[in-house]
């Protein structure tokens, strides 16, 4: 299994600051490298369970992910990457002690590996440790075979915004798009932090550079509602909502029962 194929996993969980990386609700920035002087090399036998251990996980089977990564831990127990897969799954498992150590341990055993200082920082911050975790995302985009810095910079503006830090957060987005101009959930979150901090026209051009990538949703199309009512725009706001309630499901209405005979 190649190293980039678990950045991929652990880097949705990431982004979307759950304790899982099954769902991000939004495209995850991509295009991390392997590291190959960050990582012990893995054996065969290691390579194949760990593989399995992530397919699993992404699909909701717990028991056998873990089992799968055991496996792996026994044949291979200095990989880095093994570790964040321990430390996932405890996530989805709501053993946050443990996962965290996990997490602690792939940060040891790659001390310089930005994929891997990444995810512990989303855990470390989701403890409420914001300054530590904001220390380890800045030594993430030092690592210069990581490359997806965006993902670092996403997530260091996340965790900006639950200390009440617009400012850094703004700075942190800005730099993610200046690596990955096209982002999508990068502009949505800048539109949104814009939109918050009263400054409607430049929610409005992030909205606009997004909207133009496509893949449009009806959660984009009530940002872009929300933006144009703070500008005053109450028709563009009308027709943003309108687009949003043509994208939302149909409500299904239940079946009649059957009628009984007596």
């Amino acid at each position: 299994m190649r190293h980039d194929a678990i950045r991929h996993l652990c880097l949705a969980a990431a982004i979307a600051f759950t304790a899982g990386c099954a769902s991000t609700g939004a495209s995850a920035p991509s295009g991390a490298d392997p590291s190959a002087s960050s990582h012990s090399a893995m054996t065969n036998k290691g390579q194949a369970n760990l593989s399995l251990a992530q397919n699993y996980l992404a699909a909701g089977q717990l028991e056998y992910a873990m089992d799968r990564a055991n496996r792996a831990l026994r044949s291979d127990p200095n990989s880095a990457d093994v570790q964040l897969v321990l430390g996932l799954i405890r996530q989805r498992l709501g053993d946050e002690p443990r996962a965290g150590e996990h997490f602690a341990r792939a940060a040891r055993l790659a001390p310089d590996a930005g994929h891997v200082l990444n995810v512990h920082a989303v855990w470390v911050c989701q403890q409420g440790k914001a300054a530590e975790a904001d220390a380890l995302f800045a030594r993430a985009v030092q690592d210069p075979f990581f490359k997806a810095k965006e993902t670092a910079y996403f997530n260091a503006g996340k965790c900006a915004m639950t200390v009440g830090q617009a400012d850094k957060a703004a700075r942190y987005y800005r730099q993610g798009l200046e690596l990955a101009p096209e982002n999508k959930v990068l502009l949505t979150q800048m539109a949104e932090l814009q939109l918050q901090r009263g400054d409607a026209m430049s929610a409005r051009a992030f909205y606009q550079r997004r909207e133009s990538l496509g893949a449009p949703s009806a959660s984009l199309f009530e940002l872009g509602a929300r933006i144009e009512d703070a500008a005053g725009d109450r028709a563009a706001a009308a027709r943003y909502r309108q687009r949003a309630q043509e994208q939302s499901p149909a409500p299904t209405t239940p079946a009649p029962e059957a009628s009984r005979q007596p």
